[in-house]
């Protein structure tokens, strides 16, 4: 027991021992200021913890004064992983997503920082019906594909049509289903779609005209005109987040249809639409390859080395789209993203001059500090000199719209073997596919993990502990309230006692004890640490108990999760919309992203799935935030997973490069608009 309280200080020891090799005087406490966030469309303020300033007369940094390199190239360096693919319609996570956002467009676009506010961007104007359930959009004419091809109203239907029916398995598409056809229709991939839509049990129950049907009422929701140049969207409900998913990758990102139908990919007849049902990453035509309307085209992608962007010499912009925004061809001619793991790499390019932003995870962000010359909020408008003699622009203190929880698999796969789960029993040496069906282990778990550690180690203090599935500032969060758990290892052995997994009425896991993997995605040293914290604690319980921490390639631990193998995942999401909904939904419904491989007891699904179809049906936010603190609480109470934090973030530049700013509505804000950037000679 004492060598693995031993393990547990050691871990924290040599993670303090990181934070301040690079930091002469240790960095103030944080304060905590206000900020002001849009809830529903109305401005809310919530306290947040500021990152410590360094203080006047502490002992200065030794100087670093990079090379200015490569006038004509943005490189980014970032080190959290790279796409699973550059298909749009497949694409549900970060690396991808900021990608493609410089690459395609959508008919609107957020207006600067604001995730309420839209400007018009492959349609010129819109109207809506009374009852919100129908707009009709205009659409630019004079806009061309990189390819050659012209925008046309069709090659908006088309996009549409395509990614419904391509329905890949936890893709976007749960999210287009629900505005389309309802709340209860938010499936995870197309094929439980039209098993639900038609009514069946089964999927292989459906018939050909079956599923002819299904393909054309998909095709009645997005009706084009192209003689009046206009498309018509029709709603089953109205969607109060329908303009933010319309700037991103749910209703953007429009392609061309003929060069689609041309390369080998769906050809609009509903005939043959299951050929392209749910496939796998790399069998899409747009895997590698892109064709966009967008500042930037696809020069390359080369897995594992790098992703190549050059600026669209045909751009069709020629009117700034909001005051002080620019126009026409991008003012950086080549954009290169390199995915790098090891920190001191990223920091020593970032030190020479050869990265323009490197990414920075919270662990390693006290070590930047002091060479932040401009300490800078949502965009440019608001920065500060802090040391004149750094060479770093620094965006601090952002509230990220990310939770990262521990996701427990409550019904693990281990058909065909599975080495995450060691020999599969519950002998010492692995677990059981059940394992976190038992109430008791999952708070065991959560007793086990420390989070003030988390907090203070892994995020550097730049971040809260979650209280569940709902972040600060929606509806639902109880404010003012402490989370639920907080380590205790006397009420984690106190848990681990009661747990009977092979539910014979005995206690079992205590005097057995157990292995297994905990799975985070290489080169996030949050997770990695968190991850650790984690092991540390429940080692420290039981010299029983043994945990191993394994970092994999973010594609790679993606699909190991999606196929329901890994018992413990620490990975995390970053809103699609600013909705309470949107983090419920994906966390918790039964066909949501991370929901789906839960394989929570069905009892309890079907009592957050029926409370998750609520909160999306009902109107006014007085209304809905009883449903959404009904769905936090039974979030806790069952432990449905170790809510571990929500983070700040916090970006990083060469001072000779200008334009960023910071909007929520991007899944990744550091990569989002290239377009926006200016690179000059200092």
């Amino acid at each position: 027991m004492r060598s693995r309280l031993f393990l547990l200080v050691s871990i924290l020891m040599m993670a303090s021992m990181l934070l301040s090799a690079c930091q002469p005087a240790p960095a103030p406490e944080p304060e905590k200021v206000i900020v002001t966030v849009m809830v529903e469309g109305k401005p809310v303020e919530v306290v947040v913890t500021a990152t410590p300033v360094p203080e006047a007369g502490a002992e200065a940094a030794p100087k670093v004064s990079p090379t200015f390199n490569n006038p004509d190239t943005f490189t980014m360096i970032t080190g959290a992983g790279e796409p699973e693919t550059l298909d749009p319609a497949w694409t549900y996570e970060t690396a991808g997503l900021s990608t493609e956002l410089n690459i395609y467009e959508g008919l609107v676009a957020f207006k600067k920082t604001s995730v309420t506010e839209f400007v018009p961007l492959l349609a010129t104007e819109w109207k809506a019906s009374e009852d919100g359930k129908q707009y009709v959009f205009t659409i630019r004419k004079g806009v061309k594909f990189h390819k050659g091809g012209t925008l046309e109203p069709h090659d908006v239907a088309y996009t549409i049509a395509r990614s419904l029916l391509q329905g890949r398995t936890d893709g976007i598409q749960w999210v287009i289903y629900e505005a389309f056809f309802g709340a209860d229709l938010a499936m995870g991939n197309i094929k439980e779609f039209a098993r639900a839509y038609i009514g069946k049990e089964t999927y292989e129950e459906l018939s050909a005209a079956d599923k002819v049907k299904v393909c054309e009422d998909i095709k009645t929701k997005v009706v084009a005109d192209d003689a009046a140049g206009t498309v018509t969207f029709n709603f089953a409900q109205t969607v109060p987040w329908l303009f933010p998913i319309m700037a991103t990758n749910f209703l953007g990102m429009i392609v061309d249809q003929e060069w689609m139908i041309e390369n080998g990919d769906f050809d609009n007849d509903c005939a043959n639409w299951e050929k392209w049902a749910d496939p796998e990453a790399q069998n899409t035509i747009l895997f590698n390859q892109a064709n966009g309307t967008g500042p930037y085209m696809l020069d390359h992608w080369t897995a594992g080395e790098e992703t190549v962007l050059t600026a669209n010499p045909d751009y069709w912009l020629t009117e700034p789209l909001w005051e002080g925004a620019p126009s026409g061809v991008a003012k950086i001619p080549r954009i290169v993203i390199k995915n790098i793991d090891e920190w001191g790499t990223r920091l020593a390019m970032f030190e020479a001059g050869d990265a323009d932003q490197i990414y920075v995870p919270a662990t390693f962000r006290p070590q930047m500090i002091p060479q932040i010359k401009d300490w800078c909020y949502l965009d440019e408008t608001k920065c500060e000199v802090k040391n004149p003699d750094g060479y770093v622009k620094g965006f601090r203190d952002i509230p990220m719209p990310f939770i990262t929880p521990a996701h427990f698999n409550w019904n693990i796969n281990v058909e065909g073997g599975n080495p995450y789960i060691g020999s599969g029993a519950l002998d010492g040496n692995g677990i059981p596919a059940n394992f976190f069906s038992d109430l008791h282990v999952r708070k065991a778990f959560n007793y086990c993990f420390d989070f003030d550690a988390m907090v203070q180690e892994a995020l550097g203090g730049e971040g809260v502990q979650a209280q569940g599935p709902i972040p600060v500032g929606l509806p639902g969060y109880f404010e003012g309230q402490k989370p639920m758990y907080s380590y205790d290892p006397a009420k984690c052995e106190e848990e681990f006692k009661l747990a009977d997994v092979d539910g014979d009425g005995t206690p079992d896991v205590w005097d057995k004890g157990f292995y297994l993997q905990i799975a985070f995605n290489t080169g996030n040293e949050v997770r990695r640490l968190s991850s650790e914290i984690l092991k540390a604690g429940l080692e420290a319980v039981n010299d029983k108990f043994n945990v191993s921490v394994v970092g994999m390639p973010w594609p790679v631990m993606l699909e190991s999760r999606r196929q329901g193998k890994l018992p413990v995942t620490v990975a995390g999401w970053i809103e699609d919309f600013h909705d309470s909904h949107n983090w419920v939904n994906p966390f918790l419904y039964s066909q949501g992203a991370f929901g789906r491989v839960i394989n929570m007891a069905p009892e309890l699904q079907a009592k957050f799935d029926e409370l998750i179809v609520k909160g999306a049906t009902t109107i006014g936010t007085e209304n809905r935030t009883p449903i959404y603190e009904e769905i936090q609480k039974m979030a806790q109470d069952n432990a449905v997973n170790i809510w571990m934090y929500q983070a700040n973030d916090g970006l990083h530049f060469q001072e000779w490069i200008s334009g960023f700013f910071y909007n929520p509505g991007y899944g990744n804000p550091e990569m989002a608009e290239f377009y926006y950037y200016t690179k000059t000679a200092p």
